[in-house]
């Protein structure tokens, strides 16, 4: 039968899928390590904390796929598309289906976490700029929700290959190419635009984010018992020994 294409997801969209794709491998790779490396993973965050901005305005701002309210569901519709699955009788969405939605609401508060933690984080090696601040050192809290990231992210693949196979749907090719394949009977129209304006505020927050964090003084270690920002002010750590 006759295939056509559906535009389902926006170039933005798609951007910040790969961009953060790249980023948390750069911050995985550089993490634990000195000097320019350490310096590397510091901004591969920052740069991460901008992209999360933009993923949480462009879900209520963004294209009519990319909104949350397009692929939030309630827990009885995951629990049906989980019996689907393995009844082998996935429907195909097309956008997020009712797990899908789950796991991008799941790793959006979790990258988040991440980033809030990396800020608050110090070591021998690398430091957040607000680390100390209130004697706090999220370093320990930081590393444990990386595990956790890592196992969602296995999960995460796992769960895409599953549902591109049995729903017989490319998953990652249309989040290069933008669409879907669908037959001439299938319903689906393609996803309505955003307005540029739009995407010009989104970009605008997400970039000052970003260029804020970047431009804050980076601690250094003070005789093992803190860190002092550039300008002298020190943080105690607290029980912390790093």
């Amino acid at each position: 039968m006759q295939e056509r294409l559906v535009r389902v997801w926006d170039l933005p969209t798609r951007i910040f899928h790969w961009a953060l794709v790249v980023l948390l491998a750069v911050a995985w790779l550089s993490s634990g390590e000195e000097g320019g490396a350490a310096v590397l993973h510091r901004y591969a965050g920052e740069a991460v904390a901008g992209l999360i901005v933009f993923r949480v305005l462009w879900g209520f701002i963004g294209n009519e796929r990319a909104r949350f309210a397009d692929f939030a569901a309630v827990p009885s519709a995951i629990v049906e598309h989980l019996g689907d699955l393995f009844r082998d009788q996935p429907k195909r969405h097309l956008g997020h289906n009712p797990l899908g939605g789950l796991a991008v609401f799941a790793l959006l508060a979790l990258v988040g976490a991440l980033v809030v933690t990396g800020l608050f984080s110090g070591g021998d090696e690398a430091s957040g700029p607000f680390v100390g601040i209130g004697g706090l050192n999220m370093a320990e809290v930081h590393e444990a929700l990386f595990r956790v990231l890592q196992a969602l992210v296995v999960l995460h693949l796992i769960g895409v290959a599953i549902e591109s196979w049995l729903s017989r749907d490319g998953l990652v090719p249309a989040m290069l190419s933008g669409a879907k394949r669908r037959r001439a009977d299938e319903p689906g129209e393609d996803a309505a635009a955003a307005h540029p304006v739009a995407l010009i505020a989104a970009l605008a927050f997400a970039a000052t984010t970003t260029f804020a964090l970047a431009a804050q003084p980076t601690p250094t270690t003070v005789d093992g018992a803190g860190f002092e920002q550039e300008d002298g002010e020190h943080a105690a750590l607290g029980d912390y020994d790093h």
